[in-house]
């Protein structure tokens, strides 16, 4: 199992995603939800940027962070090609909220 993504609390977080192919035209979206299905109630949405030929970024605004009283959640990517809706990832990736100690 993959360890978990570390997501803080009242904090901006960008995550750099690299891929060992070019991105394309392709769509990709990323949401955080409790469970490993995308019937399970939603935490957040990243915004996704592209950031090179083979590199998204992921980013989550403290305002978002800030709003979230879950501890634990699943993420994964959807790209979409041609079309049609693909897996980035095999499995879901576990997410663990944490708080911070300074204000």
């Amino acid at each position: 199992m993959m360890d978990a993504l570390k997501i803080f609390r009242n904090r901006t977080s960008v995550i750099p995603v690299w891929f060992s192919y070019m991105l394309g035209d392709d769509v990709y979206t990323s949401q955080i939800r409790t469970g490993q299905s995308f019937l399970s109630p939603l935490i957040a949405t990243f915004t996704v940027v592209k950031a090179g030929p083979n590199q998204l970024t992921l980013m989550l605004d403290n305002s978002v962070t800030a709003g979230i009283t879950h501890n634990y959640g699943y993420m994964d990517i959807k790209r979409v090609t041609g079309g049609e809706p693909v897996p980035v990832f095999e499995d879901p990736i576990p997410v663990l909220f944490k708080d911070q100690v300074t204000a």
